[in-house]
């Protein structure tokens, strides 16, 4: 239970979209990237650990530079979704991010596990779903790969891959900008960055960004006079962050670049709801269905007066708050070793998170929930590659050591049956939860590709790794000065030893053929296998042998064609896809209780994307997805006791009056079969559209951007009240750049027709689904000054 971040619509000009990828053949990487540049917008990436063309990797993937990057508006890293097929967000707040690719994620909110999709920022793992929100400011590049990406990149890639990769000090050129941008909820937001020369082969930047906002769902009176606001608009923004990085030369053969990067977030107004499709029955709680899933579908409400309410509105009585504080330091090395290369990448990461969010979206205290997070991260990797004429290798090992140590308190309803399931008054306690959570991983990895001609290049890619983890975990009612044991790693260990402990190896493999019949036409077909560790379900309430959850493992069929014409002005790339799911692990509330579960599952699916350049005026971008999803079994809430909230009513639907005060609830559907992944729209569309004349000393680009999404659920349980309708979010931009590019202005607008959607939803069953809403029309204008 936490809310939602929003997803921001991009704006503004953008010179096209790189996509899908195809054959990874010996060529002149840079004069290609070069001349499609002119005319394509086609990037270099390094989706496979060295720097290619996006068009030439056998690879899905959507890759922006830097310039499309600001063209779209995209100053957060979570803001990158809507022009990334098969890309969705599921966020409630900066506090935990979650991204969904082709429908994968981990749709849970706990602060412990890791994400199957990887971020990557600048070669280096983020192991913290803590720490992959942000401010997103001076990058060179962003690359979403999607399917499996485990061969190159490590455990948890299984369901792809996003990589921020920053701009490096490699201009010796006295170089730099500045940017202002003011928009609707008083959202401010600046940022700059200078770099050049310092001597004789060393080079220095420093980048940094400011932003503050308003709240844009506003707090309300649920009831005048009795339950008045709290007076916190939530959504708002405080932060600013700074990177600076060191790159020397090391002889005419290596290179050295250091990083150092630092990043807060103050008391930000966040942490709350609205109350959602809940139909509200005379006893006070929500309707449910047969498995105890919230069956409404009325819309947001207020959850005292039962009315119809905005879902702008904010009837929270605890306030909120968000605070972060996120230091990396980083380096990587390469070397020419004389014809093999070496590259060694080393990161620290050191991120302290406090959160507090009112958990029922109603202005009397049923659910306050707080968590504190100390997160601490080493990795290395070290890699050597090389060539010959037709052979390209490379070959490595990787170590990763994460440290995670935290606190979750719940007060209010669970926390009051607890202390008196326990003997204690029930008056003001808490359940108060500490973890120590260990988890370390090895690799050794090892990809070939070899050409058996010009046209058919055969690449080949395995990787072992393995997972030590371990956790001291304790949960306690507390109430005054006296406290009970819910439970312990130790009590979980008696029921069954080594509960509180993981050890796990596995292999990810990539085999991919590539065949190009002519030189503008590129076919591959590929089998991936990508894996995801365990990890445990931190709650008291769990049993012994669902405190772990197994490991995950994907095999992944895909086949991509991609297409352009001779003169380069269209172009078509397309990839469908077959995922086998072993031990998929889904996130559900079974009894009131968070928890992992796994099953089988499986998905189908097809992308497209296209770009069209008629003139050199004239840019269409359009990028399409299809896709069919399906878990055996997802668990679903069983039974619970709920308390009698009026005395005299009704009593809920598959519940019994117990006369003690409580009801005992017994959902008669105990799973459901057949469910859909959670974020994976049957069908969705992103479109781009762009034109640009000469005009007043500079050039003009109007631009209409934006995604369209089909009918999907927000959680894999695929209750009523979780099914977001479809919806069109459309962005609209005019921006000037003078003929010298030193200055340019914008004029923006997003989410122009103003669509209300939900970015995040949580099923409680009975107790209602608790939501936050995207954020609605913005407005604004943004000026850059460059030398």
């Amino acid at each position: 239970m936490m809310m939602t971040f929003v997803k921001f619509a991009g704006t503004a000009s953008i010179l096209a979209i790189a996509v899908s990828g195809s054959c990874a053949f010996a060529q002149d990487v840079q004069a290609q990237a070069e001349q499609s540049d002119s005319m394509f917008g086609d990037i270099v990436v390094t989706a496979n650990k060295r720097e290619q063309n996006v068009q030439s990797v056998p690879i899905a993937i959507t890759a922006y530079s830097g310039d499309q990057l600001k063209a779209l508006g995209v100053t957060d890293a979570t803001q990158i979704t809507q022009q990334v097929p098969g890309l969705q967000l599921n966020a409630w707040s900066p506090n935990v991010t979650i991204f969904n690719l082709r429908g994968i994620s981990q749709n849970n909110f706990t602060d412990y596990l890791e994400a199957p999709i990887a971020v990557y920022v600048d070669d280096a793992y983020m192991g913290s779903i803590n720490g992959l929100s942000g401010q997103l400011f001076d990058v060179s590049r962003v690359e979403v790969l999607r399917g499996p990406q485990g061969t190159l990149f490590g455990r948890n890639a299984t369901g792809g891959l996003i990589h921020y990769l920053s701009t490096e000090a490699s201009k010796a050129e006295f170089n730099g900008y500045l940017t202002a941008s003011y928009e609707r909820f008083d959202r401010r937001a600046l940022e700059g960055a200078v770099g050049g020369s310092l001597t004789e082969g060393i080079r220095a930047r420093i980048a940094g960004r400011v932003v503050k906002a308003d709240g844009y769902i506003k707090s309300a009176a649920a009831l005048p006079g009795v339950f008045d606001g709290n007076g916190q608009d939530l959504g708002a923004e405080n932060g600013w962050a700074l990177r600076g990085t060191i790159q020397a030369d090391l002889g005419p053969d290596g290179k050295l670049d250091l990083w150092v990067k630092h990043s807060e977030d103050n008391n930000v107004a966040t942490g709350g709801y609205v109350f959602d499709n809940c139909n509200l029955q005379d006893n006070g709680y929500c309707g449910t269905d047969a498995a105890g899933l919230g069956n409404g579908s009325g819309g947001v409400i207020n959850g005292i007066t039962g009315e119809p309410a905005s879902p702008f509105q904010n009837f929270s009585g605890t306030l909120g708050r968000f605070d972060r504080n996120t230091q990396i330091y980083q380096g990587k090395l390469t070397y020419d070793l004389g014809g093999v290369n070496l590259t060694a990448i080393t990161n620290y990461t050191d991120l302290d998170k406090n959160y507090q969010e009112d958990g029922d979206a109603l202005p009397v205290e049923v659910i306050v929930f707080r968590t504190t997070a100390r997160y601490k991260q080493f990795s290395q990797e070290v890699r050597l590659s090389g060539e010959s004429d037709a052979l390209r290798w490379q070959a490595g090992a990787y170590y990763l050591d994460m440290k995670i140590k935290g606190t979750i308190d719940t007060v209010g309803a669970p926390a009051i049956g607890a202390a008196l399931a326990a003997g204690l008054p029930g008056v003001a306690p808490t359940i108060a939860e500490t973890y120590d959570l260990s988890s370390k991983n090895w690799s050794v990895f090892g990809q070939a590709e070899y050409d058996f001609s010009d046209k058919v290049t055969l690449i080949g890619g395995l990787r072992y790794s393995k997972d030590t983890k371990r956790v001291d975990y304790a949960s306690r009612v507390v109430e005054g000065g006296a406290s009970s044991v819910i439970a312990s790693d130790e009590t979980f260990s008696a029921a069954l030893p080594g509960a509180d402990r993981i050890s796990d190896g596995d292999v990810a493999a990539r085999v991919t053929l590539n065949y190009k019949p002519a030189d503008d036409t590129l076919l591959f077909a590929s089998w991936n296998r990508g894996i995801k560790g365990g990890n445990f379900t931190l709650n008291g309430y769990v049993t012994a042998q669902t405190f772990q959850h197994r490991p995950e493992t994907l095999n992944s069929f895909e086949a991509g064609v991609k297409w352009s014409n001779p003169s380069r002005t269209v172009r078509v790339n397309a990839t469908a896809y077959h995922y086998i799911y072993n031990d998929y692990q889904a996130f559900a509330l079974i009894g009131g209780v968070p928890q992992v579960g796994n099953s089988n599952a499986n998905a189908t699916g097809m992308e497209i994307e296209t770009f069209f350049q008629p003139s050199e005026r004239f840019n269409v971008n359009l990028g399409a997805t299809w896709e069919r999803t399906h878990v055996d079994t997802v668990q679903t809430a069983g039974s619970q006791f709920l308390s009698v909230l009026v005395p005299g009513a009704s009593v809920p639907q598959y519940c019994t009056d117990q006369n003690d005060g409580t009801y005992f609830c017994n959902y008669p559907a105990k799973s459901v079969s057949g469910a859909q992944f959670p974020n994976a729209p049957r069908f969705s569309l992103n479109y781009v559209v762009r034109y640009n004349v000469d005009l007043a000393g500079g050039n003009v680009v109007a631009q209409v951007d934006g995604v369209w999404y089909d009918k999907h659920f927000l959680e894999v349980t695929n209750g009523r009240s979780s099914i977001q309708p479809a919806y069109n979010v459309t962005n609209a931009s005019l921006s000037w750049t003078a003929d010298n590019d030193r200055l340019s202005v914008q004029v923006f607008g997003r989410n122009v027709f103003d669509k209300a959607y939900r970015a995040y939803a949580l099923n409680l069953g009975p107790l209602g689904t608790t939501s936050v809403f995207a954020r609605p029309a913005t407005y604004g204008v943004s000026a850059t000054v460059k030398w």
